[in-house]
């Protein structure tokens, strides 16, 4: 099995992560990722793992909403600010 892990120090202050989908245009992240799971580090000792077909699942109801973002370097990214209670239930 494959994990992808993706360091989210905002998360803790925010109550979200943030997923990737598309870069410059293209697709990225979560819709390119092979990975059978995704690992978000929260905090130094403190993590959440899902399995990435659910990640895409719980993503999938935000997009074209609010919580559907640019991001990342210059805001060349598209992602979801998915609510940390969205990976835990």
């Amino acid at each position: 099995k494959t994990i992808e892990v993706k360091t989210d120090l905002q998360a803790k202050e925010t109550g979200r992560v943030y997923v990737e989908y598309e870069s410059r245009g293209k697709l990225s992240g979560i819709s390119k990722s092979n990975a059978d799971y995704y690992c978000f580090i929260i905090t130094e000792k403190s993590f959440i793992i899902i399995k990435t077909d659910k990640l895409k699942e719980k993503c999938r109801k935000y997009l074209n909403t609010h919580l559907d973002k640019k991001g990342g370097d210059n805001n060349t990214s598209k992602g979801i600010l998915l609510p940390l209670i969205d990976l835990i239930c």
